[in-house]
């Protein structure tokens, strides 16, 4: 069996590679760490993140079909009780069920420039 650390990094399809930095960068403050042409496919990509926190690999794509995208990015959020008022100050939209609330923990999801949704959570993991 392999002992698993954490999570290295989420990979995610976008339309705009640019417009979905700017979005990370204003949003969650990520440093580009990484950006270039794909060896492997030919397409521009970027790695954004926070080293040992957070990353994301983000790749530039013209199908962004539901099947070429991941379901949620979810991201533990420290100042949890900001949330609201950030994204009405940064225009970001968020999906019409607004807040959730769970039994050890409380959500908010919002969307990226390319519909991705990302779950922002009060506690880490649920508090599993």
């Amino acid at each position: 069996m392999l002992k698993v650390n954490g999570i290295d990094h989420l990979n995610i399809n976008v339309k705009n590679l640019n417009k979905s930095i700017e979005f990370y960068q204003s949003v969650f403050g990520f440093k580009v760490m990484e950006k270039g042409i794909s060896t492997m496919s030919g397409a521009p990509y970027a790695i954004i993140g926070e080293s040992k926190k957070a990353m994301l690999a983000i790749y530039e794509s013209e199908d962004l079909s539901q099947a070429t995208r991941l379901n949620h990015l979810g991201f533990n959020i420290e100042n949890f009780e900001k949330v609201f008022l950030t994204t009405k100050k940064l225009n970001i939209k968020v999906a019409d069920y607004g807040l959730v609330e769970y039994p050890k923990s409380k959500s908010i999801y919002i969307f990226d420039p390319d519909d991705n949704e990302i779950e922002l959570s009060s506690v880490f993991t649920g508090g599993l």
